[in-house]
């Protein structure tokens, strides 16, 4: 006998079998036919969720296959004037808007002018040129950076210079994007609508992406257009541009890039994160991949780093891969006598590493939400539908019932957090687990996996991506929700002790905090409660009437190896007020505080205090 609630699961999961992400409306009526039946609503709402989702990969899988499309439809011209009307019409229809066209940078005269158009009808506006740095396109060439308007004649943000020629072609909504070679603006590519709207930033990051693939199209079609001036040369050039273009295209990778490079130029090619780690190469003296980059090539790397242009030694030379004004990698070419042509293919390669990098960050982000998501609600307090849980890890192809170590990561400083993932990501993938932020740190559930080997391993991977420290805390193994918010709460204790103990940056599993384990659970944590009282409790009650310091005396004094020089300097109090505080914790825990096991006693104590004031005060 179902129940209704399992009939209406049914109906939601045949609609998402029967019309995959395009079931939303008939869920959207489901939901309203059975809106007073919590379970019932509640199965509805997961189908919704799921199908939200589908739709989301879909237009994901919809832009980039647009962009792949026009990768290929861009290297197969060869033409300047065919490649910019391909640009700017294509622009126009991944975006849907009523218009779109391009300005380019004249350095002879120094100014910026309308070059192409698609859907503009005014001859004023074609043939319009701005001063260099003037206008909207002026603001988006100086800065570097995308600009979006719903409402161009009424913002007031830029300088407004053109607005008779804009307002006689009606245009309102704009978005215009730097259209970047080697870091160099050469122009600027706009979208407009005659109407107002906003740009959602997916939209924004479409058109960043056909810029990226028109900049480097632009340069191609140039270079071709002095083809019988150059001759084999260009033709090489033109091989390269093709064969890089491909790979992106096809959706290749790193190792990809590096492997078309080392055949063209004959040398060894690297590509390197900024920590100079290996992440690919090619060749047969190329280090391998997770290796680091050494000697003269370190040095040449480390400088295409920090001007983010190319750098040339005896070496070779190494050309840096930029996106969004960050350095995400370095490619360097290893052979001696590399030409200023074959240092074009350096950065021609470093702009298809940089496309395939921020296509994979753009794939990983969305990834990282969704699995963040289900992390998220797997640690909350109160869980109300742990096999709805178990649903949602099964679409994201994880086991939740699997033991799992947990592994919690707190970096010192909090903009490192999306780096710490990230790293972490590519384990947890690796591994068939988990890994999002929660709170301030970043969890990682590794299916199987020993914590004790689990910690220090989180740790030496972070060393190579992040410079400040980075605590870590593994336990476990826990299965299902209940066991894995057990293990959870006992890795970040780990942490928590860490920090406490003054050793940031370090990692430690339940035993290998030894005495200090006592933390763990609630009856050690009432029993540790129970015994600070009974030794420190006296001078804790002290301190907390009189605002004095004993407590801090006695753990300086111990610190200091029983030296009353030295636990004075460390205090930055003079000798004899040191003697004055220790005649007064004489009086308050006896004589024998400072000799034999009493000592050991106090000094556990003052331990064990830090960490769980420590402890209260840092509680996720």
């Amino acid at each position: 006998m179902t129940t209704v609630g399992e009939d209406v699961a049914r109906q939601a999961l045949r609609l998402l079998a029967e019309s995959g992400n395009a079931s939303g409306e008939g869920l959207t009526r489901l939901r309203a036919e059975v809106a007073g039946d919590a379970r019932a609503r509640e199965s509805v709402d997961l189908a919704l969720t799921v199908s939200e989702r589908l739709a989301e990969r879909d237009r994901r899988e919809r832009e980039l296959t647009a962009l792949y499309e026009t990768a290929g439809d861009l290297s197969s011209l060869r033409d300047v004037e065919e490649v910019l009307r391909a640009i700017v019409a294509r622009a126009r229809g991944l975006l849907g808007t009523e218009a779109a066209y391009l300005m380019l940078i004249d350095e002879q005269r120094g100014d910026t002018y309308v070059r192409v158009t698609d859907g503009i009808h005014t001859d004023a506006f074609k043939t319009a040129r701005l001063a260099m740095g003037a206008g909207l396109g002026g603001l988006v060439a100086q800065t570097r950076q995308p600009y979006a308007t719903p409402d161009y004649p009424h913002d007031k943000r830029f300088v407004h210079t053109v607005d008779e020629v804009v307002g006689d072609e009606g245009l309102i909504a704009v978005l215009g994007v730097p259209l970047l070679l080697r870091e160099k603006v050469i122009g600027v590519l706009f979208a407009a609508n005659r109407r107002e709207r906003p740009f959602a930033d997916a939209e924004v990051a479409l058109l960043i992406s056909l810029a990226t693939h028109a900049a480097i199209a632009i340069e191609t079609a140039s270079l071709f257009a002095d083809v019988r001036a150059h001759g084999d040369l260009m033709e090489r050039a033109a091989d390269v541009h093709e064969r890089l273009t491909t790979v992106a295209a096809e959706g290749g990778q790193l190792p990809e890039v590096a492997a078309v490079v080392a055949e063209v130029l004959a040398a060894d090619v690297i590509v390197a994160d900024p920590g100079l780690r290996v992440l690919a190469s090619a060749g047969p003296l190329a280090p391998a991949p997770g290796d680091p980059v050494t000697g003269v090539v370190a040095e040449t790397c480390r400088s295409a780093i920090t001007t983010r242009a190319t750098a040339a030694t005896r070496e070779g030379c190494a050309s840096p891969v930029v996106v969004d004004s960050q350095v995400l990698a370095v490619l360097v070419a290893c052979r001696g006598d590399l030409g200023v042509d074959d240092q074009r293919t350096v950065e021609r390669a470093a702009l298809v590493a940089a496309i395939l990098l921020l296509t994979e960050r753009q794939l990983a982000e969305a990834e990282h939400r969704v699995r963040g998501d289900l992390l998220t609600e797997l640690l909350a307090d109160a869980q109300p539908d742990p096999d709805g849980l178990r649903r949602r890890a099964r679409l994201l192809g994880w086991d939740l019932d699997r033991p799992h170590a947990v592994v919690v990561a707190y970096p010192e400083r909090a903009e490192d957090r999306r780096t710490v993932a990230s790293a972490l990501g590519s384990w947890a993938a690796q591994c068939g687990g988990l890994c999002g932020e929660h709170g301030r740190d970043v969890v990682v559930l590794l299916p199987g996996t020993d914590p004790a080997s689990a910690a220090p391993a989180a740790v030496d991977r972070l060393r190579r991506a992040v410079a400040a420290p980075v605590t870590v805390g593994a336990a476990g193994l826990g299965a299902g929700p209940a066991g894995l918010r057990d293990a959870h709460r006992d890795a970040r204790h780990c942490v928590d002790v860490l920090c406490a103990l003054g050793r940031a940056g370090t990692a430690a599993s339940p035993p290998d905090l030894g005495a200090f384990g006592l933390l763990f659970g609630p009856a050690g944590r009432d029993r540790v409660a129970a015994f600070v009282q009974r030794t420190l409790g006296a001078l804790v009650e002290y301190d907390t009437q009189r605002g004095s310091e004993l407590l801090r005396t006695v753990e300086a004094y111990f610190d200091a190896d029983a030296s009353h020089v030295r636990a004075a300097a460390a205090l930055f109090i003079h000798v004899n007020t040191l003697y004055q505080r220790i005649e007064r914790i004489n009086a308050l825990l006896g004589e024998g505080w400072r000799t034999g096991e009493e000592a050991l006693q106090v000094q556990l104590a003052v331990k064990l205090h830090r960490i769980v004031t420590f402890t209260e005060q840092h509680s996720v």
